[in-house]
């Protein structure tokens, strides 16, 4: 594997101009020259950036150098958010809009369920004729992510981060090899469910190591759906579907036999085990998870990376959950040309590629950059045939992101605690009604 310090990459990436001058796109305002005479000179225009992707890394000042190369007449304020958790972040923007101090530029990712309660409360505008006077090339990202910027017909960003969710079995290749176990494709979907639960069996090792553990959060929850053709609620996002999918109900009757009833995976709440001490053989995860474990393996004796996709579906899509973030503009900002011109820059090939190696964030957007990746490490290999196939995170329609994902982290752990046991019915009633009540909650204001 191919390393790239984050110092190394930022003085090769700050020598190079990746972006055209404002003057060759629309107009910008002007002014006269000192002199009165010989031509006018662009108007100084200043404009906010409001984050917390990237903060500290150098990846945030690195970009806004660069653009100022090409753009003298831009000065951008970086004023990074540094809230305790993404929610509060979000909190805090809402509150600067309120007060009339949010940035130009900002993100309110899709995938946090924030981005339509921004629409709606005008905080963020379209940028449908910015793209089409700029003659912007959509293709350049995975028709995916362009498919999260858009709302009602309207484009409302650019891809930030990106990747396919919980959408892979990470394995611990060695204790497969162990047992005789031939490997899966890495890019295949001809494992069966019913046989990675066989290998979780096969693999358990009482007081020695869990075959699989699975993890308590939405994410988790809707690819086990999709897995076994079901899923967790509908595209809409005003229904739960689990008391109607017997393929969801499978999937968590499956989960539920090894949870409870044979009681050999982690319990909520109790993860001692670690899959790089060479404790869990199977991790319900996803391609971050791959490549961080590949990365992080010190002891090859203990630990070696390898991959397991699931079952394609009926329509012979990944089962997966993309998810995603989006660069957006301030719907009044005074400078909404010059915004956008920033964001292209902060998501072109350069930047979106320094967002993953300097800003360490998962954005696999990109074919151009997941190529460059591959360079780098060829794990990254193994994350396409989901990033060009997966299915996309559906959302609470009424952007409640906080309340939803709560509801299905508490009431899943509630069904799968083996040291509180409930009937499977009664848990999975309980899941739905939870999902439910908050779908039909009043939208977040």
């Amino acid at each position: 594997m191919k390393t790239l310090s984050r110092r190394h990459f930022l003085q090769m990436s700050g020598a190079v101009a990746t972006i055209g001058v404002l003057a060759a796109c629309a107009p910008v305002a002007q002014q006269p020259s000192a002199g009165g005479e010989g031509g006018a000179a662009a108007e100084a225009v200043q404009l906010k950036w409001d984050t917390f992707r990237g903060p500290g890394t150098g990846w945030n000042e690195e970009r806004i150098d660069t653009f100022k190369k090409e753009n003298p007449n831009v000065e951008i304020e970086f004023r990074p958010l540094t809230g305790a958790s993404q929610q509060d972040n979000y909190g805090k923007m809402y509150s600067m809009f309120a007060a009339g101090d949010l940035g130009d530029i900002v993100a309110f990712d899709p995938s946090h369920f924030h981005f339509w309660r921004a629409i709606n409360g005008n905080i963020i505008g379209a940028m449908d004729d910015l793209v089409a006077s700029d003659n912007l090339d959509l293709k350049q990202w995975y028709e995916q992510f362009i498919g999260l910027q858009y709302f009602q017909g309207k484009q409302y960003g650019l891809p930030s981060w990106g990747w396919a969710g919980q959408d892979t079995m990470v394995i611990n290749a060695l204790h497969l090899e162990a047992e005789g176990i031939e490997l899966p494709d890495p890019v295949g979907h001809d494992t069966s469910m019913e046989t990675y639960g066989e290998w979780a069996r096969k693999l358990y090792k009482d007081g020695e190591r869990f075959g699989l553990s699975f993890g308590f959060g939405e994410g988790q929850l809707v690819v086990l759906c999709r897995a076994f053709g079901g899923d967790l609620i509908d595209a809409e996002g005003t229904k739960s579907l689990l008391l109607d999918s017997a393929e969801a109900q499978e999937g968590l009757r499956w989960l539920y036999a090894m949870a409870v009833e044979e009681k050999i995976l982690p319990a909520p709440g109790d993860f001692p085990a670690a899959q790089l001490e060479g404790k869990i053989s199977m991790n319900w995860g996803g391609s971050l998870n791959v490549r961080n474990f590949k990365r992080d393996i010190k002891d090859e004796a203990v630990a070696k990376a390898h991959q397991g996709l699931f079952p394609t579906d009926a329509n012979g899509k990944s089962p997966s959950q993309l998810r995603g973030g989006t660069w957006n503009i301030l719907k009044e900002s005074a400078h909404p040309q010059e915004a956008f011109q920033f964001i292209k820059h902060i998501t072109n090939t350069d930047g979106c590629y320094s967002f993953n190696l300097v800003a360490g964030q998962g954005a696999f957007v990109r074919p151009d950059v997941v190529n460059k990746l591959i360079e780098q490490d060829p794990v990254h290999e193994w994350f396409i045939p989901n990033l060009e196939n997966g299915i996309p995170a559906h959302a609470p329609a009424n952007s409640r992101g906080r309340e939803y994902t709560d509801a299905c982290a508490q009431y899943l752990t509630l069904l799968l605690d083996p040291n509180q046991p409930i009937p499977f019915e009664q848990g999975l009633q309980d899941l739905h009604d939870n999902i439910q009540k908050v779908l039909e909650m009043e939208p977040a204001a």
